[in-house]
């Protein structure tokens, strides 16, 4: 069945941001002495902002709740410019011009903060190149929980079996597919993720053209 979208994730998937995000926690946490556990941090890739801190949380030095471990670390770390433009992924923006010249209409959900993205797609300069973009801080519950997914289909005013998803990360894959979404994802080798829900598996983003033109483009 030919696909009239795709759905990108963004850290993992259009930026290697996720290297970066655990290597200023690996950092913070060195620099207050605390013992890293570097299979539970790896499980911050993908992971919701309320995850996340749970998850710094029982490395810190001492008993500390998530939101008192948040507001230690924004006040060490009280802004930080992730590099967009440097961690683009290559290939990507070529991806999606091609997307764009087989009137492909493209969507960005991502569990990232509405003013990362827009920060990503300044940075990247690709702005024209997405019809829409949707945040997972715009609701209660964030992925695996598929809310994400369903929004975006309803703001694309299409079915699930007209669209798929990029995804990296096992919360991500999961949320895709409970939302009844076609997903490829970009094998991980960094961080363990579980990916045997994905229904495709691409060395890299760019490799997508090959797979949508293989199984999804001509029929």
């Amino acid at each position: 069945m030919k696909k009239k979208a795709v759905i990108f994730d963004m850290d993992g998937v259009l930026v290697d941001s996720e290297s970066v995000y655990l290597q200023l926690f690996r950092t913070f946490l060195e620099e207050n002495q605390c013992v890293i556990d570097e299979t539970l941090l790896h499980t911050l890739a993908g992971a919701s902002s309320q995850r996340t801190w749970e998850i710094v949380a029982q490395m810190w030095k001492e008993e500390i709740t998530p939101q008192e471990m948040r507001t230690l670390y924004k006040k060490d770390h009280p802004s930080y410019e992730i590099p967009y433009k440097e961690i683009l992924y290559p290939g990507v923006k070529d991806l999606l011009v091609w997307l764009k010249q087989e009137r492909f209409v493209t969507a960005i959900a991502s569990s990232s903060s509405e003013e990362s993205i827009q920060e990503m797609l300044r940075e990247t300069e690709l702005s024209s190149l997405f019809d829409c973009y949707v945040s997972g801080k715009w609701f209660k519950n964030s992925k695996p929980d598929p809310e994400i997914y369903l929004y975006t289909l309803d703001k694309l005013g299409l079915p699930a079996g007209d669209c798929i998803v990029v995804e990296d990360s096992a919360y991500g894959i999961q949320a895709a597919k409970a939302a009844g979404l076609t997903v490829a994802a970009v094998k991980d080798t960094k961080f363990g993720a579980d990916q045997s829900a994905a229904d495709y598996l691409i060395d890299r983003t760019c490799e997508l053209k090959g797979l949508l033109e293989l199984q999804f483009l001509y029929y």
